[in-house]
């Protein structure tokens, strides 16, 4: 009979508590007591937790009873352990580490496993299957300390990240140990048929898992906002089902929670309220539940006068301790991690809680173990989880502070994003995406932007726009993210957005566009056409269709000359970061010569993430590629040129209308680099080959009622006629440019280009003719066709710079105007060649 701490308050009849209000309150009280001691003392509040529950237990004061409610609530706070664990753990880090994590938990489950069982055998003199079964609690481990790891920082990192990793392994593998051995005191054959149902049922809860839930997720999100909490509500839903469903593979609910956090980490992304909310609930209130409720089956008098249960106790803490530390140290060392990322690894695979408890009460009920082996697990508990929160809080001290001075070495920038919201919607969309492209590890601010144009309602359209940033600040405050408000009355829209962007000293400006669906819908209007020209910063023009966290594919396609740009860097490492945030594999199409050279410049840019390279000989297959590849899901992020700066070429203008005219309901961000002007982040001149000497111009005039093609064809054919060679392989290439992106210079001149032939300079072939059968898909019938065929050895920079050149030529209106009224292709052939004399001259 274990005696009770203050038998006069039984006797009085005051505890236990029995008002369920009260009980609520005391446990809310005791969790935030722990929380406030814990920081003020530097003692983990973990500790606090479990010391807590066991004096206020029905074996210390007696102060509560472990009722249904508690255990509830303590069994939720277990699975939210290994949920949070699945949905915090990188998994493109885990892929790339798996093989380091598989051997780590084999490492961290057959040390003690194995050497566990030969000591308790002989040094307690058990029988073999209650050996094997403690030793199962030795192999397990529970994440208790992974919460000390996360407020570090440090939770991204490889050996934290194989530390979780080993931890589905070993507590799988330890799991399987107890259902066997309890299956196999109940009488179960343990013959092949056993085996087999017990595989084959872990292999459909994993598939089930896995496969269904980014799917349901993926449709709900797109389709339920989190307003309201229903988004929460769906989460707490599934990864309930999970936990359940896992009893029926004989697997213990914390398994079906840890493959539910996996299955929803693409789904959910680390910035964003979602995120905060599952957060929030479990460490504040379904974890603190479960570290009472273990307090509470703590017997305190047991511990006096009992030497067979310090025996016990003694036996088990120090097993667990060196068995797993040999595997700490043992992985370190074939990894080669330092002292540091090994203390780490212990630390947070020493704690034992979950799995260990479930073994130690299975085994009692099943009459395997007796109560010293059930007060050695609890008390192996208390012991393991303030050192391993000690050793992996200590140790990864050390580790952050030397990713912080790692980070020193790169140049840290000030990150202030000013969004530029118009309505509801168009504002939390904006807001999400801001969050997620967010750098935590650089200074800065997010600015919620409305321009209220100056008019006689001016007042009441304030009001609205206040009511449209609150709608901001209430979205930003879910995800605990700090925002600065700002309303602008203004008589331009875009001059009011240039101004208060200087006013903030903005970085990045993100513009929504409205996001119609109409094919014939050009994607800029006139504001967003004046902010490309006259923003000071970087510009990025977002058509965001669809919750940015249910994206599958992030398509990045590089156009030539891209890899020239100042904003180079931050372009990719917010892209990377943004592909992480979600969850998505990034898919880069490279090509050119520059092709190698920008791969190697990519892969050293931090965050890594899953990232697939597209390389092709020339940009119009890595663009028909990149075509053929899109899906509705995907998120294309497109960098463009300023027009009129020095690295804008007219052939690539159109490409932003063009890729949102081909996917209307795909997410789309269009980024502009800073102007030169622009003090922020400004580097080098950007200095581009020359080229060569205008190209030869050759005139054909065509027949009238030629459609398109056939225009195309009788250009090459009277242009090359003494190259029939050259003619018949430029024919397709210009018919490809013609339909995918032709150039209109000016009204009724439309220019089309290749590369093609072997010659020393580019030609350029004027043709001229009227018709009224349409060319390709553009509105009106071109008068003049100017074809560009550039040698097909010439770099892009050169072949770009050539059609700079020739769109040079026809933006000046004196020229204009005189091919407008030439007669023939022999008068604008004499037109263009009389302006490249002037030039020279």
């Amino acid at each position: 009979m274990s005696c009770n701490l203050m038998p006069l308050v039984y006797e009085n009849r005051m505890f236990p508590i029995s008002d369920n209000v009260l009980i609520f309150t005391v446990i809310m009280s005791v969790i935030l007591f722990s929380l406030l001691v814990g920081a003020k003392l530097k003692i983990p509040d973990l500790v606090l937790l479990l010391i807590a529950g066991a004096f206020l237990g029905e074996h210390g004061f007696y102060v509560l009873e472990r009722s249904s409610a508690i255990e509830l609530f303590g069994e939720i706070g277990l699975i939210f352990i290994m949920f949070l664990a699945g949905l915090e753990i990188d998994l493109y880090q885990f892929s790339r580490t798996k093989n380091r994590s598989i051997g780590f938990g084999m490492l961290t489950f057959v040390f003690p496993q194995v050497l566990g069982a030969i000591a308790v055998r002989y040094a307690l003199d058990l029988n073999w299957t209650a050996s094997v079964l403690m030793a199962s609690m030795f192999a397990s481990h529970t994440l208790l300390a992974y919460p000390a790891a996360a407020r570090l920082g440090i939770h991204r990192s490889e050996p934290v990240t194989i530390s979780v990793g080993a931890t589905i392994i070993t507590d799988t593998l330890a799991l399987l140990v107890l259902a066997v051995v309890a299956d196999a005191a109940e009488g179960e054959v343990l013959d092949p048929l056993f085996w087999g149902g017990l595989f084959l049922g872990l292999a459909i809860l994993v598939l089930l898992i896995t496969q269904l839930i980014p799917r349901l997720a993926r449709w709900f999100f797109q389709n339920v906002t989190e307003s309201g909490g229903a988004q929460f509500l769906f989460v707490l839903a599934l990864v309930g089902a999970c936990a359940y469903l896992s009893e029926y593979a004989r697997m213990k609910p914390i398994i079906g929670a840890f493959l539910a956090g996996a299955a929803f980490n693409h789904q959910i992304p680390e910035h964003s309220p979602l995120m905060n909310r599952l957060a929030f609930a479990g460490n504040n209130l379904f974890i603190p539940f479960f570290l009472i409720s273990v307090g509470m089956r703590v017997e305190p008098d047991r511990l006096i006068g009992d030497w067979k249960t310090w025996e016990v106790i003694i036996a088990m803490v120090v097993l667990v301790i060196i068995t797993k530390w040999m595997a700490a140290w043992l992985a370190a060392k074939i990894y080669g991690y330092d002292s540091d990322e090994r203390g780490v690894m212990f630390g947070l695979t020493v704690v034992q809680a979950a799995a260990t408890l479930a073994a130690a009460l299975v085994g009692f009920e099943a009459g395997i173990l007796d109560e010293n082996a059930l007060n050695g697990a609890i008390a192996m508990i208390m012991v393991t989880v303030p050192l391993g929160t000690w050793v992996t809080d200590r140790y990864g001290r050390r580790m952050a502070r030397a990713a912080t001075s790692a980070k020193r070495i790169t140049k840290i920038t000030e990150q202030r994003m000013v969004l530029s919201v118009s309505n509801p919607v168009n504002a939390a969309r904006l807001t999400d995406l801001a969050f997620l492209m967010r750098d935590t590890s650089v200074p800065g601010a997010i600015f919620p932007l409305t321009i209220v144009r100056e008019q006689a309602e001016t007042e009441e359209a304030v009001s609205r726009g206040e009511k449209l940033l609150a709608q901001c600040m209430t979205h930003a405050s879910a995800a605990d993210v700090s925002v600065e408000p700002h309303v602008r009355v203004d008589l331009n829209a875009c001059d009011g957005i240039i101004r208060a962007v200087r006013e903030l000293r903005g970085s990045t400006v993100l513009v929504g566009w409205g996001g119609d669906h109409n094919r014939g819908t050009r994607i800029f209007g006139t504001i967003n056409q004046n902010l490309t020209q006259n923003c000071p910063c970087r510009l990025i023009l977002c058509r965001i269709l669809r919750p940015p966290n249910t994206t599958r594919t992030l398509r990045f396609p590089f156009p030539p000359l891209a890899e020239r740009r100042e904003d180079l860097g931050t372009l990719i490492r917010e892209t990377k970061l943004l592909a992480k945030q979600i969850g998505a594999p990034l898919h880069l199409y490279l090509s050119g010569q520059a092709a190698e050279e920008l791969q190697s410049r990519i892969e050293k840019i931090a965050p890594g993430c899953d990232t697939t390279y597209i390389i092709k000989d020339t940009w119009t297959e890595a663009r028909k590629i990149m075509f053929e590849d899109v899906h509705e899901d995907d998120l294309i992020v497109l960098p463009q040129i300023r027009r009129n700066t020095v690295l804008w070429t007219p052939t690539l203008d159109r490409l932003p209308e063009l890729i949102a005219q081909h996917f209307p309901y795909s997410n789309l961000m269009v980024v502009y680099p800073a102007l030169s002007s622009n003090p922020i982040g400004g580097s080098a001149p950007i200095i581009l080959p020359a080229t060569k000497k205008f190209p030869a111009v050759h005139g054909v005039d065509l027949p009238d009622d030629l459609d398109g093609p056939e225009r195309i064809g009788c250009l090459l054919d009277h242009g090359l006629s003494e190259e029939p060679d050259m003619a018949e392989a430029a024919y397709p290439l210009l018919l490809e440019s013609a339909k995918l992106n032709p150039i209109e210079l000016t009204h009724g001149v439309v220019l089309i280009h290749g590369h093609c032939g072997q010659k020393e300079n580019s030609i350029l072939l004027i043709g001229h003719g009227e018709s009224e059968r349409p060319f390709m898909s553009l509105p009106h019938t071109p008068k003049v066709i100017v074809a560009l065929l550039s040698p097909k050895g010439d770099a892009p920079e050169i072949h770009l710079r050539a059609l700079a050149a020739v769109a040079k030529r026809f933006r000046d209106q004196d020229v204009t105007q005189a091919i407008a009224e030439a007669d023939s292709a022999a008068e604008i052939c004499t037109i263009l060649s009389h302006v490249t004399n002037e030039e020279q001259t």
